[in-house]
């Protein structure tokens, strides 16, 4: 089965296609703001215009405008291809991404970085949070992951 997978919930605009269990195409652009004006392209860019049979769409934490571009997407696509739609935690993708216990840490919007807990085994350890970067300290078990984790780790200590 094709999966399409979309993440607009930081300021990166990101899709990627698999079939079954291999990536078939993907693209990634950290863009800030505008995710409504590159997402379909970005999509549409894809073996086949990015078809599938099932989409995933990326549901936060994070930029509330750029979580509903992407939902928006995924649904209207969902749609007119009859397909399958299931969201995900986007930190918890970011913590698939490392092996081992891992913190992620992420722009969370409006200056405040999302942070959260995961298990070697990919279980989170609590809810995320989002403070100001002064305040997101937090005993660190394991290696800091995500687009803040090199300045949370010159703030606050830890190996990113």
């Amino acid at each position: 089965m094709r999966t399409l997978t979309i993440d607009t919930s930081s300021e990166a605009c990101s899709v990627a296609l698999f079939e079954d269990d291999e990536l078939v195409g993907a693209a990634h652009q950290i863009i800030g703001r505008g995710h409504a004006e590159q997402l379909v392209p970005m999509i549409a860019a894809l073996p086949g215009g990015g078809w599938a049979g099932r989409i995933l769409v990326g549901c936060g934490p994070g930029s509330f405008t750029g979580v509903r571009v992407g939902i928006a997407a995924a649904r209207a696509l969902a749609l007119g291809w009859q397909a399958e739609v299931r969201g995900f935690n986007s930190l918890a993708l970011v913590a698939e991404g490392a092996d081992g216990s891992r913190l992620v840490v992420m722009d969370g919007g409006h200056g405040e970085w999302l942070m959260q807990q995961f298990a070697g085994d990919g279980r989170s350890v609590g809810g995320h949070v989002a403070l100001a970067p002064e305040d997101a300290r937090q005993d660190v078990d394991g290696t800091i992951i995500g687009n803040r984790a090199e300045a949370y780790a010159e703030r606050h200590g830890g190996a990113a």
